[in-house]
């Protein structure tokens, strides 16, 4: 005979269940000095002094142990099964009240196969059979998972076996039929309750004013509430949820707010509505409110309802703010998932910092979180974006080496970003790959090829592309066609885009307003404005609206010829029309203003556009700048690149600006000094640059993320990399975290300049734990040193990263292979 199993340690319910099953599985598991003490363990509140056989007390134990969680009853019901069968024929009615719990609790949690199971014992096994409150769990937990037919079937065993339907079978029916989009016949069971003998109870009302607000028929259901005199909690629950998720989320905040009126606790389901419906009016502080509120309350919201209000945070750009409420949903017990990480991966990327986005692959890790292919999708497009090909297709790598399948998502952003990076071939050379990767390519990988060929005058190949994208059953579309146009038109003239139109519109193919604001934008450039007022017409009564790039060719175009009178009705025909006027749109009336010497017009028009939360970009103080660089130098000489523009640019001309802000009443601030300093930094000039910071400290504004990066580029370009360093250690103390970049030009910098000892302790005092490994070693170590013949540099500075506990990837390490020479 083998050893009995001996008791676990742990007291863990799911540890003990198991401890049970093991010794169940003996012939003399009656003997098992262990079973007396089991109950108790299993179950501490279960009373010990009922005079309850062994077997039928570690059964009702196991019930109560499983009740809160579905893997444990999932644990637990072959084990009560077990100890049924094994009880001799006396003890085997008293398992009545253990079976019913479980069937309980099985129907709380719609765990229907479970509870079909249990009643297939039952029925096979029987004492004890079946009984009505049996054949309710049964038909409650398959209605809850609208296997209605099912359900009904076990409603017709029930009636023949002798049971009669009471009003918890109608309850559950109504469910069903609510789960099962026939709402109709939910309410009509609804009504004929009284007619059976059967009062329509608060969970009858509930129920259908939940299936009611599922089906959208929200005034239905709140007429329905208003037919109860005494409403309860769970009837106000189902009509805030179904108020808010029909966007009349206002009317869902009265309830809830009733609720606490009356004393209630309003339930989780009623806050997670809210705090969805706050998110979605991108509210995001309202909704974090409300969720602080429910951990006030003592509830629990679950992880969908956290990263709700993290997604909402990361779609307004506020990142600390969703970095905030990941620690306070850790904090509460709240365990992230993949979603979670993913709404933090997009935004960070979004925000163009896809550095603290690659950070977020260890820590998801570390929390026992594995990124799947979307959140390796977010961060390739990210990279691409970004302009680093090579470390998205470096990410390629990694994605296969999780077992992550690349799909279609993945193979747009590779070569839509060798297109936009002009390179076509290489491009063309990934797309005829896809077959044997198993992707079959759809629109958008064709349109990225389309476009980039066009763009790179190569039309003859994207023409065959276009035969192609038909053959394999892909419809070209107004994107596709766009990109025709724009070549014929830069080629051959506005009369080759047109008729390109004309013979759209024989096909019966639509033009849509991108494909007319093409063909406007060359006849304005060709001064046909006959033709453009013609064109306009024909693409209004076509049905499409001109949109803010249509009027902003316009615009443009007015104020080429000095037209500012007409140019400004456009800037109001726009507002008018509900197009929402963007920072390009005001940038070209601007420059219409400076270049005829309307400084004070022009800044007032840069006022206006941060009125209306539109974002003044580099370009938006270009114009300023450039106008103010044409009062002070002769008029031939001036520069016509921009590069050279920022080259001829003085402090002068920056303060003459600033000077000319105050007067219009608006003041420079940390966007205004950003976008200049950027301008400065291109072309090293830190004197420049210096000057700018010392001004933005006396006015009280702090340097932000962008501009500390320009600075350390601007000191990196004049060689300057021990203040670069500088720079870069102040950067960290403020709380940022520098590009990586920034560390690719600091170091490659140091070493050619003969600095070797002083790269070494720069890359040993950096803080690389708040940067992905694998990024580490792709841009400052492969892309920086190694590319730079630095490699012997590179092979200590890896062993650097080891002791620091920072270890790249398999992948990488690979990829490490690859590029470093052999020694010899």
């Amino acid at each position: 005979m083998g050893s009995s199993p001996a008791l676990p340690r742990s007291t863990n319910p799911a540890a003990l269940l198991a401890h049970l099953a093991a010794v169940l599985t003996s012939p003399d598991w009656f003997l098992n000095p262990s079973l007396p003490r089991l109950p108790a363990l299993l179950a501490p509140s279960l009373p010990e002094s009922l005079p309850v056989p062994l077997p039928v007390r570690l059964a009702a134990a196991a019930a109560r142990a499983a009740a809160p969680s579905r893997h444990l009853l999932a644990v637990a019901l072959p084990v009560v099964l077990r100890l049924h069968s094994l009880s001799p024929p006396p003890l085997r009615p008293l398992f009545d009240r253990p079976f019913a719990s479980l069937l309980a609790h099985l129907s709380r949690f719609a765990l229907a196969p479970l509870a079909l199971r249990l009643f297939a014992h039952m029925h096979r096994h029987a004492p004890p059979a079946p009984t009505a409150p049996t054949y309710n769990a049964v038909i409650r937990s398959l209605c809850r998972r609208a296997d209605l037919a099912r359900a009904l079937r076990y409603l017709s065993l029930m009636v023949r076996s002798g049971w009669r339907p009471d009003a918890y079978t109608f309850n559950s029916l109504i469910v069903g039929y609510c789960r099962t989009n026939q709402v109709d016949v939910a309410r009509d069971l609804f009504d004929k309750m009284p007619l059976r003998g059967f009062a329509q109870d608060v969970v009858s009302y509930a129920t259908l004013i939940e299936g009611l607000c599922e089906a959208g028929r929200i005034d239905e259901a709140v007429e329905l509430f208003g037919e109860m005199d005494q409403p309860d909690m769970h009837m106000y629950a189902a009509l805030v949820k179904g108020l808010c998720n029909a966007e009349r989320g206002e009317e869902g905040l009265l309830m809830l707010r009733r609720m606490k009126e009356l004393g209630w606790r309003p339930s989780t389901r009623a806050y997670a509505a809210v705090v969805d419906f706050r998110c979605r009016e991108r509210k995001a502080k309202e909704a974090e409110e409300m969720l602080q509120e429910m951990f006030e309350k003592g509830l629990a919201p679950c992880v969908v309802t956290c990263t709700a209000v993290i997604n909402a945070y990361c779609k307004e750009g506020r990142m600390s703010d969703a970095l905030r409420v990941l620690e306070l949903m850790k904090l509460r017990g709240c365990k992230p998932n993949v979603w979670t990480y993913n709404a933090l991966v997009q935004g960070f990327c979004n925000e163009g910092k896809v550095h603290k986005a690659m950070t977020l692959l260890n820590k998801m890790r570390a929390c026992g979180v594995n990124p799947d292919a979307v959140t390796y999708n977010l961060l390739i497009r990210g990279q691409c974006i970004d302009g680093h090909i090579e470390s998205a297709f470096r990410l390629l790598r990694l994605m296969e080496g999780d077992g992550l399948i690349a799909d279609q998502y993945t193979y747009n952003a590779l070569i839509n970003a060798l297109c936009k990076d002009g390179r076509t071939d290489q491009a063309c050379s990934l797309f005829d790959s896809l077959e044997t990767r198993g992707i079959k390519p759809n629109a958008v990988t064709f349109n990225s090829l389309i476009n980039g060929l066009c763009k790179s005058g190569k039309a003859d190949i994207a023409w065959k592309f276009l035969e192609k994208m038909v053959s394999a059953g892909c419809t070209p579309d107004t994107y596709t066609y766009s990109s025709f146009i724009e070549h014929l038109c830069k080629m051959k003239g506005s009369q080759e885009g047109l008729s390109f139109i004309g013979e759209m519109l024989q096909k019966d193919v639509k033009p849509s307003t991108v494909n007319y604001t093409i063909v406007i934008h060359k006849l304005l450039k060709e001064r046909n404005y006959g033709l453009v007022a013609r064109t306009w017409g024909e693409m209004v009564s076509s049905g499409c609206n001109p949109d803010v790039v249509t009027y902003t060719t316009s615009m443009r175009a007015y104020c080429i010829e000095g037209r500012l009178n007409e140019a400004e009705n456009v800037l109001m025909e726009m507002s008018k029309n509900g197009v929402t006027v963007d920072t390009m749109a005001y940038n070209t009336l601007m420059d219409g203003h400076a270049s005829i010497g309307q400084t004070d017009h022009a800044v007032s028009i840069l006022k206006q556009m941060t009125s209306v939360a539109s974002v003044p970009n580099q370009f938006t103080y270009f114009i300023l700048l450039r106008h103010l660089v044409r009062m002070r130098l002769v008029e031939d000489v001036l520069p016509l690149t921009p590069a050279g523009v920022w080259k001829a640019i003085e402090l002068t001309d920056v303060f003459g600006l600033f000077d000319v802000m105050k007067k219009n009443e608006f003041l420079p601030n940390s966007g205004t000094y950003s976008s200049i300093l950027e301008g400065f930094s291109e072309d090293g000039r830190t004197e420049e640059a210096t000057s700018l910071v010392s001004l933005m400290k006396e006015d009280s504004i702090s340097l932000n993320e962008d501009i500390y990066t320009a600075l350390v580029t601007c000191f990196c370009k004049s060689k300057r990399y021990l203040d670069a360093w500088v720079l870069v250690c102040s950067m960290i103390q403020h709380g940022f975290i520098p590009q990586l970049m920034s560390y690719q030009h600091l170091l490659s910098g140091l070493i050619c300049e003969g600095q070797t000892d002083k790269a070494k302790e720069i890359f040993m005092n950096s803080r690389w734990k708040d940067y992905s490994p694998d990024e580490i070693v792709w841009k400052v170590i492969i892309d920086g040193l190694i590319k730079k013949g630095h490699s012997d540099i590179s092979r200590e500075m890896i062993i650097m990263l080891e002791r620091m506990n920072c270890r790249p990837s398999h992948q990488t390490y690979a990829m490490l292979t690859e590029e470093l020479p052999d020694r010899e």
